[in-house]
C-alpha cells in the first residue's frame, strides 16, 4: 500500500511537478503496462453488478487513470456510499486538472499521459470534446498522438514512454516465445530413428 500512497502524493498538492513525480513512480514500477485491459477489466465488473470487486479492484496500471476513478465513483454510488463516491469523484478530477497542467495540446507542449486511454479520457470526459482521428508522430526523439476534433482541432499527447514500454513488451514476448522454443525437446520424426 505504501506505494500507492506515494503516488498520490500530488493530491495534496496538485501542481505539474507533483503529479509528474508521482507519474514516475508509475511508470517505473515493473508491473506497469500503459495498454492493460484494466480499464475494461474494471468496466465490466461495474456492468455485471460487481460494485465491491470494482471498488477493490487496484493495480499500478490504473493509479492515475481518470476512467478508472470513475468507474469507482459509480460503483459507490451504487453502493450508497457518499464519503468514497465523494473521494473517487475527487481523485479523478485532480487527475485531469494535472493533466491538464503537464502542457497545453500543442505540437510543441503535449499533454503528458500515463495510459493511452487517458487521451481520449481528457477530451471526451473533462473537454467535452470529440475527437474524429488519432494519428502517430514522430518528431526527432518526441513520440506523440494526434487526436483530431470534431471542429477540425488538433490536441497533442506525448505517449514516448508509453509507445517505449509497448515496444519493450513486443520484444520481451518474443524472447520469451523464443526461449520457449528453444526449450521444447524436440521430437523424433516418425521416420527418424
Amino acid at each position: 500500500m505504501k506505494m500507492y500512497e506515494k503516488v498520490f502524493e500530488f493530491l495534496t498538492d496538485p501542481t505539474k511537478e507533483t503529479f509528474l513525480k508521482c507519474r514516475e513512480r508509475v511508470i517505473n514500477d515493473p508491473e506497469y503496462d500503459p495498454y492493460s485491459e484494466d480499464i475494461e477489466n474494471i468496466q465490466d465488473l461495474l456492468n455485471k453488478g460487481k460494485f465491491e470487486e470494482v471498488i477493490r479492484y487496484n493495480n499500478v496500471n490504473i493509479l492515475l487513470s481518470p476512467r478508472a476513478h470513475i468507474y469507482k465513483y459509480f460503483a459507490y454510488k451504487e453502493l450508497g456510499d457518499e464519503k468514497g463516491r465523494s473521494i473517487e469523484m475527487t481523485i479523478a478530477q485532480l487527475i485531469f486538472e494535472c493533466l491538464e497542467k503537464t502542457g497545453n495540446g500543442t505540437e510543441d507542449s503535449p499533454y503528458i499521459i500515463t495510459r493511452i486511454s487517458d487521451e481520449r479520457d481528457l477530451v471526451r470526459h473533462h473537454l467535452n470534446k470529440q475527437d474524429v482521428s488519432q494519428n502517430l508522430i514522430r518528431d526527432g526523439d518526441k513520440i506523440m498522438d494526434a487526436l483530431t476534433l470534431e471542429d477540425g482541432t488538433q490536441l497533442y499527447f506525448d505517449i514516448k514512454v508509453p509507445y517505449q514500454r509497448l515496444a519493450f513488451s513486443f520484444s520481451k514476448r518474443n524472447e520469451q516465445a523464443e526461449n520457449k522454443e528453444e526449450e521444447k525437446p524436440q521430437k523424433k520424426k516418425w521416420w527418424k530413428f
